[in-house]
């Protein structure tokens, strides 16, 4: 989780090392009272600000070298603040839990006897609970990242026996900050002190492990290793690619503060994920895309339709994933033909119904002549015949195919259905007239008629999902792994008709042809047509 130094531009200004390596800080024989007279002008209002406010936390501690080698402490403290350019803002001035400044330039001498991160961002929590809920925050701490807690500050704070006080310290600071859910960013003066946190162990030329589990605590995924080296990689703040950490040696000063300091308030943008895309991802992925993209050209995917043609009472053998030829190539998915029903996955059958309208099985003794010439003529010779008696016929035989054709007309569709799909064997108990009726209302009835009469496509499905069913559009329909709808059922094509299966389920990684856009499948394909002919 540590963050490479070099990929780090940490800020502040340089200085000396901790003072006096060998000895531990003398306490302070006095407590700093804490003071809240706002110098130059800090934002301590309430009310609601125009863009984020800014929290100050900076370390006063005695070890912190100045913030400009060319300015005095206060001035260039001060100086910072103009960069904001009318940016709302708070200072937390921090040293120990009784060195503790608020809005206060003045006190900023570095002469803290200790480093406690706790109460600085305590303060910083209870200032940021005088505004109003919703208010936008950031939080910046300037620091050389030593801790270095008093014991007699904690005697309250319930400190396990036994507990190293500074890890203690360390871990309580972590959670607050958790807790608290603000954006926080850290300018990190000189070089930091080898620590011996298991981020600093594992990464010990990296920013120190406080800084990285403090920054990650309250950033999230945002401050990642990962993200922290792009960003620094690409000089620029983004979105979700955003610097949280960085460093600015001694010899610095306000010159490198500045634009850290701006680059810190100003609003995200998305430059840097820009740059990472078109720079790095883009190009690989366009890369991968179009080398997937062959690779899958003849793959069946959503959008795509099977189209098998068919011959008037010819079964056709269709067999799933069997290595077979295409436009552009061969695929060894989808639909193909076979030669034997033994080798296929289903069997396709054009054939018309064989519904019998000659009168087939009725009680035909003792017909009228008119009666029984009509009653076995096919549909389209009926239609000739009722012509030819308006025409020709007499007053006698013209009044009857009028009563028959309105009787006809007038006859329910369900009834007349009922009639003539009837077996042969049960018809003795229809009257030949009824079913003449009922033949002749197909004459007006062109949507029963097709239904009755039109050919239909039947399938047979073998192995586990066998099952025998007529194709009609609309129809769910499993043919091996695949699961299809009936697009269509039409006339044309190089043979008597053209059966159109639209793919619905297709098994695939992770589902990927089930959730990406069939238009972009398509495309990614390099297929101009969704189209794929069964030969």
């Amino acid at each position: 989780m540590a963050v490479g130094a070099s990929l780090l531009s940490l800020v502040l200004l340089a200085a000396p090392s901790k003072a006096a390596p060998a000895a531990p800080r003398a306490r302070a024989s006095k407590p700093a009272a804490t003071s809240a007279s706002p110098t130059p002008e800090p934002s301590p209002s309430p009310s609601p600000a125009k863009g984020p406010v800014i929290l100050f936390l900076i370390d006063n501690s005695a070890s912190l070298p100045p913030l400009d080698p060319q300015e005095k402490r206060v001035e260039a403290l001060e100086k910072i603040f103009t960069f904001l350019r009318g940016q709302p803002y708070r200072l937390v001035l921090f040293g120990g839990r009784h060195e503790i400044f608020v809005d206060d330039p003045s006190h900023y001498n570095n002469k803290g006897l200790w480093t406690d991160f706790y109460f600085a961002f305590d303060k910083a929590k209870e200032l940021a609970a005088e505004y109003p809920k919703g208010t936008d925050f950031r939080m910046v701490l300037i620091t050389d990242a030593i801790p270095d807690p008093a014991s007699a500050d904690w005697a309250d704070m319930e400190v396990p026996a036994g507990a190293d006080l500074k890890a203690y310290m360390v871990e309580r600071t972590v959670s607050l900050i958790r807790e608290m859910n603000m954006p926080l960013y850290v300018i990190l003066v000189g070089e930091p002190a080898t620590e011996t946190t298991p981020s600093s162990r594992k990464n010990p030329e990296r920013a120190p492990g406080l800084i990285l589990d403090m920054v990650q605590a309250a950033n999230g995924k945002k401050a990642t290793a990962f993200a922290q080296s792009m960003s620094s990689f690409f000089t620029d703040d983004g979105v979700l690619l955003k610097k949280f950490v960085f460093r600015v040696e001694p010899q610095e000063g306000l010159k490198r503060i500045q634009p850290i300091v701006q680059r810190i308030t100003a609003p995200a943008r998305a430059g840097v994920e820009v740059q990472f895309l078109s720079a790095l991802v883009l190009p690989l992925a366009l890369f991968l895309a179009l080398l997937l993209g062959i690779l899958v050209r003849t793959f069946p995917g959503p959008g795509d339709v099977e189209v098998v043609e068919l011959d008037l009472n010819t079964p056709m053998h269709v067999a799933a994933d069997r290595l077979h030829k295409v436009e552009g190539g061969w695929s060894a998915q989808g639909l193909s033909l076979v030669g034997d029903a033994k080798d296929a996955s289903a069997t396709l059958n054009y054939q018309a119904p064989t519904l019998d309208l000659t009168g087939s099985g009725l009680d035909t003794s003792g017909l009228d002549t008119l009666v029984a010439w009509l009653l076995p003529l096919p549909l389209d010779e009926l239609r000739r015949a009722f012509d030819d008696i308006a025409t020709k016929g007499t007053k006698e035989e013209k009044i009857f195919a009028l009563n028959l054709d309105y009787m006809a007309k007038n006859l329910d569709r369900k009834e007349a259905e009922r009639i003539l799909t009837m077996p042969v064997s049960a018809r003795r108990h229809i009257g030949p007239m009824d079913f003449l009726r009922a033949k002749a209302h197909l004459l007006s009835d062109e949507e029963l008629r097709k239904e009755l009469l039109d050919p239909r496509v039947q399938m047979i499905g073998y192995g586990k999902d066998a099952v025998r069913k007529e194709l009609e559009p609309g129809h769910a329909v499993r043919i091996g792994p695949y699961v299809f709808l009936v697009q269509d059922v039409a006339k044309g094509g190089r043979r008597a008709v053209r059966l159109v299966l639209h793919y619905d389920r297709i098994p695939s990684l992770l589902g990927l042809k089930t959730w990406l856009p069939d238009r972009f499948q398509q495309v990614f394909r390099f297929r101009r047509s969704s189209q794929r002919i069964v030969s």
